[in-house]
């Protein structure tokens, strides 16, 4: 029986006559030494190698292969979505810095200019406790391969397998500035991603990034669950304890045209974060939880009168800067690497990071909640989500009694009296819904005193016109 997300591979069955190949092979950017000497012949470096064979051929700018020419409808609802998302500026300005003319040498000197610093782990060596013993608790990121190896979106989340299967959905692209979902279509997200027209990805500076959170909402688009499985690593999940429906976004599908990317930031709610990268290159910049957010957001180096804060804008300038005045002391606290095809990012909680495409990228990604960040997401989520964590708090003294007194305990410690702030947060929410009904009641009111003196206006116009009929 095959389990969901995984294919079974010929590729990694036959994969032993290729490691008998001559000293080295490059494999876009990647080297591997295929030479190994007889102690590293072990079954642990013949996987690692089979890993980077698998996904060799998916290395380098992987494009949306061109369908319907952008224009028309497409550009239109595209030209409608930035004006939403960005109201700070004229739609005709997205490309005003003109990074397209130079994103080449840009792009080749960001690479360069990576430190490749992180920790790097092959994950079928580890197991979940482990991982969790020796990157978790201690809060470290680390670059992961091997996780996604045997996973069908491997092979199926080509642009043309996506566009067929997903084109007709609406995927989020976002948000207005009263926090709304802006949602496109696939295929015309994919049109707009892979245009060099005006008003296309390829000329604007900071393209529109999707990011879609809602798999369980359309029954097409949630057989993206069946292309992809949560690795061994991180499947303790403590947030599934109070259901689907309750718990906050947690997992979102992204695709990514080059030069999209996210500003500095922390994840919410103390969780940590896996990101699984199917196609493209991805630049990550991370910072250790102890500096200051106005240092990492650089906000004291931004001139808004000619630059913007989008993420390559602080790729590529705000960075810089945010270093020199930092000095030696901060920069030795950055971490910064190159993710490439069949790579995973582990992001601990609280770690401040910032992510460019450097090129058109499919990724997937989770936020969670175990017993490595409990301490971190108890913390956030009391005070964050009162009235879920009251809920949590409940399941997990039926099913992990351990947490439940380790709660108890970091309450007590933190001076923190949880059974007050929920009651309050209880009697809030009880309050704002009989404002609710008291507001609905009076509009029904209202319309029932206008019925009745539309009543009575009839009536009396009715007794005028007899008497007038009768003179």
């Amino acid at each position: 029986m095959v389990e969901k997300g995984i294919v079974q591979c010929s590729e990694v069955k036959n994969t032993d006559e290729n490691l008998k190949q001559t000293q080295r092979e490059e494999v876009g950017d990647m080297e591997i030494d295929f030479e190994a000497k007889s102690q590293n012949t072990t079954e642990s470096f013949r996987r690692k190698q089979r890993s980077v064979l698998l996904w060799s051929k998916y290395q380098g700018q992987v494009r949306a292969p061109p369908s319907k020419p952008f224009g028309g409808r497409t550009e239109k609802l595209l030209l409608r979505a930035k004006r939403h998302h960005r109201t700070d500026i004229n739609y005709r300005d997205w490309g005003k810095y003109e990074y397209y003319k130079r994103w080449d040498e840009l792009k080749q000197k960001l690479i360069e200019g990576s430190r490749q610093n992180v920790e790097k782990i092959f994950g079928p060596d580890y197991d979940m406790k482990r991982f969790q013993e020796e990157f978790e608790y201690p809060n470290k990121p680390c670059l992961i391969s091997g996780l996604c190896d045997n996973w069908l979106a491997r092979e199926t989340w080509d642009y043309d397998r996506l566009r067929e299967k997903y084109g007709e959905r609406h995927f989020k692209c976002g948000e207005d500035d009263d926090g709304y979902s802006i949602k496109i279509k696939l295929k015309h997200f994919f049109r707009y991603q892979n245009s060099s027209e005006p008003g296309g990805a390829k000329l604007d500076d900071s393209p529109l990034y999707i990011f879609e959170p809602n798999f369980d909402d359309d029954k097409i688009l949630k057989s993206v669950l069946n292309d992809y499985s949560v690795p061994h690593l991180f499947q303790e999940d403590l947030f599934a304890l109070v259901g689907e429906k309750t718990r906050p976004p947690y997992r979102w599908i992204l695709f990514g045209p080059e030069r999209s990317g996210s500003c500095v930031h922390i994840d919410p709610l103390g969780s940590s974060a896996w990101n699984a990268l199917i196609r493209g290159r991805k630049l990550w910049v991370i910072f250790p939880p102890e500096l200051k957010k106005r240092v990492v957001k650089g906000k004291d180096h931004i001139n808004h009168e000619v630059e913007d804060d989008e993420a390559i804008d602080w790729f590529v300038n705000i960075l810089p800067r945010i270093l020199k005045h930092g000095g030696e002391s901060l920069s030795k606290k950055m971490i910064s690497f190159l993710q490439r095809p069949g790579e995973t990012v582990f992001v601990p909680t609280n770690w401040w990071h910032a992510v460019l495409n450097l090129d058109d990228t499919v990724a997937i990604t989770q936020n969670f909640c175990s017993s490595g960040n409990f301490d971190a997401v108890w913390r956030h989520t009391r005070t964050g989500r009162t009235r879920m964590a009251g809920t949590w708090l409940k399941m997990l003294k039926m099913t992990r009694p351990d947490l439940y007194e380790r709660a108890l305990e970091l309450d007590k410690t933190d001076g923190f009296d949880f059974s007050d702030v929920l009651n309050k947060a209880i009697a809030k929410r009880q309050a704002k819904k009989e404002k609710k009904v008291q507001k609905k009641l009076k509009r029904q009111q209202a319309r029932e005193q206008n019925a009745t003196d539309n009543n009575k206006m009839d009536i009396s116009s009715s007794s005028s016109s007899e008497s007038s009929d009768s003179d």
